[in-house]
């Protein structure tokens, strides 16, 4: 029977029924869908500013060469505020002088010598954001042109944006990254509401879909559109051996 199904009509019949949100938090989850996108049809087109916030250690390069150089010919590159929470790196002399010599819009830089954990150091990045919106973001992602339209255009109270990413492997293929949601853009108030990032978590993995399911129970859809113009770059796998998926 699921082979005489149009692809399309599979696609949605997963989303109703399969979706990860329906299983872990509830079919009320559908009204909560609903709710976002009468929300981001009814929204004004005027585009407002976004922070886009960096937790760092030891990956200043990666940083450099994707997200700083992609975003220097970023459409309304004044509407971006840079926020980066480094964890004391130690693999360039300088950080900061090297991003302004790319970078020469807005930046909120602080260094703490400390070890890495995603949760704590994205969390204190977007404590130092001074606009509504945020978007968190990877060192190793290149973003498009026009990534502060895509922002905008997905984000509202009601709705928050978990793009599925491209993911380019180590020989240059790329494919759709539809298992992970550390890249997302929310309201600030939104992304605070939902709790932050459960600090619990000091390695790799499981803190980006918990906070995807605390967006819903705070009555914030996590909506997810496939973005293969946000890309992100090889490099060796941090998973712990013993990583276990949530599903």
């Amino acid at each position: 029977m699921k082979k005489l199904l149009p692809a399309r009509l599979k696609q949605l019949l997963w989303f109703i029924f399969k979706a990860p949100q329906r299983k872990f938090v509830g079919f009320d989850t559908l009204a909560t869908e609903v709710k976002a996108y009468v929300s981001l049809a009814a929204k004004s087109n005027k585009l407002k500013p976004v922070s886009i916030c960096t937790g760092l250690k030891n990956r200043s390069q990666n940083y450099l060469d994707y997200v700083l150089k992609s975003i220097s010919v970023a459409e309304h590159s004044e509407l971006i505020e840079l926020c980066v929470f480094d964890c004391g790196s130690d693999d360039m002399p300088d950080l900061v002088v090297e991003i302004r010599k790319i970078w020469k819009g807005s930046l909120i830089f602080q260094s703490v010598p400390g070890v890495f954990s995603r949760s704590h150091t994205f969390n204190k990045a977007v404590e130092l954001s001074t606009n509504d919106i945020i978007f968190i973001c990877d060192a190793d992602i290149s973003l498009p042109a026009d990534i502060v339209k895509r922002i905008n255009k997905n984000v509202t109270d009601k709705a928050a944006w978990f793009p599925i990413i491209n993911s380019i492997e180590k020989d240059g293929t790329e494919k759709p990254f539809r298992s992970g949601a550390g890249i997302f853009a929310s309201l600030k108030e939104s992304f605070v509401k939902a709790g932050l990032y459960d600090e619990s978590f000091k390695t790799w993995g499981h803190e980006d879909w918990l906070l995807y399911f605390e967006f819903y129970k705070n009555d914030i859809a996590a909506l997810r559109t496939f973005e293969p113009g946000i890309k992100h770059h090889w490099h060796p796998s941090l998973k712990p051996e013993d990583f276990k998926p949530l599903f």
